[in-house]
């Protein structure tokens, strides 16, 4: 007799999580067209800068020219060599194969030997110019979109546009910056980040010792495809020792009341304890069974890009450090559980609770841009 009670659950099938014929087709209809998180404008601030990285399995590379941020294929036109192959950098987009110059354009000038190739005038060099890709800027994030775009960057983050503000203007020194990989696939990775329910159980000595346990609170707000939550302290006794630093660095730009959290789908995860600190992190789809959390630790400033003291950046750094490794070497063991159980129990899906409410909005902007019916 089957049971005659309702409740939430998943949407997205437990298979979807493992089968590499799923990947690839959100190769195509998620991570080629939607606007896509790169980096910070902090790793672009110099003429030369670069950043490199993977859209869809296109490698793409995004380079300050001269103050303007262009994005392109970071694939030489001459003998097709990837040209910049650091993850970031600062140097000319020369290819290293056969030293082929690329300008502001994409174009390529400069070129040895130029006379020993037959017909690369002017007009020819354009024809054979780098592809090129949309990019916008909100704040300080960088976002490319490897598929024209038929919506700006602004209608894409819709409501979510003024945390990406608010999370710019706190940003002071970079820490650090750190991956860590996962033998799980990147959807399980992030819907990981998207509830508090689990910190009593994986997180007992990094988020449970700060107070927050199954009696916080949540504050949530769905955007479109994306959403952020704030949690606060299920535990409220007084804490004098935080409340002593907080009142130490009270001009800090942003200052929720717990641990705020916001994704923008399908790759940007964002976290941030009273403002403090922040990480701004990628979800690196690797396969349909692996993927790498990436991300970009930041102290926060004092207001107008004032940073913090020495002795209270040493402060903050250390515990930061300390606090963010050992919860995502948490998070990691869990991601890579769950994985094994989705495989194990391929014909089911999770049974949620309210807690878990961005899990399910996450999965409706899944299947939406995987062009299903949730």
């Amino acid at each position: 007799m089957e049971n005659d009670f309702q409740y939430l659950h998943a949407i997205v099938p437990n298979d979807y999580y493992h089968n590499e014929s799923v990947f690839e087709k959100e190769q195509e209809l998620i991570f080629k067209n939607s606007w896509y998180y790169v980096c910070t404008t902090l790793s672009l601030e110099n003429h030369n800068d670069f950043v490199t990285l993977e859209i869809g399995g296109v490698s793409v590379v995004v380079q300050n020219f001269r103050g303007v941020y262009k994005a392109y294929h970071n694939i030489c036109t001459h003998r097709f060599n990837k040209i910049q192959n650091e993850r970031s950098g600062n140097r000319a987009l020369i290819c290293q194969y056969h030293g082929w110059n690329f300008n502001a354009d994409g174009v390529p000038y400069g070129i040895p030997l130029k006379k020993e190739f037959t017909g690369l005038d002017d007009a020819a060099l354009k024809k054979i110019c780098l592809k090129s890709f949309d990019l916008e800027v909100c704040g300080k994030f960088v976002f490319v979109k490897i598929t024209p775009s038929a919506i700006s960057l602004d209608e894409y983050l819709g409501g979510s546009k003024e945390r990406l503000l608010q999370i710019s203007a706190m940003l002071g020194r970079k820490i650090e910056y750190y991956e860590i990989p996962n033998e799980a696939n990147w959807k399980i990775v992030m819907e990981n980040t998207l509830e508090g329910y689990h910190i009593s159980t994986v997180h007992p000595n990094t988020f449970y010792k700060l107070g927050f346990n199954l009696k916080s609170s949540m504050d949530t707000e769905i955007h479109g495809l994306h959403s952020n939550m704030t949690l606060s302290l299920g535990d409220t006794s007084p804490n004098p020792h935080r409340d002593k630093f907080h009142a130490m660095i009270k001009q800090r730009p942003f200052q929720p009341d717990g641990f705020f959290h916001q994704i923008i789908f399908p790759n940007l995860t964002i976290g941030s304890a009273w403002g403090v600190t922040v990480y701004i992190g990628t979800i690196k789809a690797l396969n349909a069974n692996q993927s790498i959390f990436a991300y970009d630790l930041f102290e926060t400033n004092l207001g107008d890009g004032k940073l913090l003291n020495d002795t209270i950046s040493g402060m903050v750094n250390f515990s930061a450090i300390e606090f963010t490794h050992t919860t995502l070497a948490e998070d990691k063991a869990i991601c890579e559980s769950v994985h094994k159980g989705m495989k194990e129990k391929n014909e089911n899906i999770g049974i949620l609770s309210n807690t878990e409410i961005r899990i399910i909005e996450f999965q409706k902007a899944y299947l939406k841009q995987m062009q299903l019916e949730s």
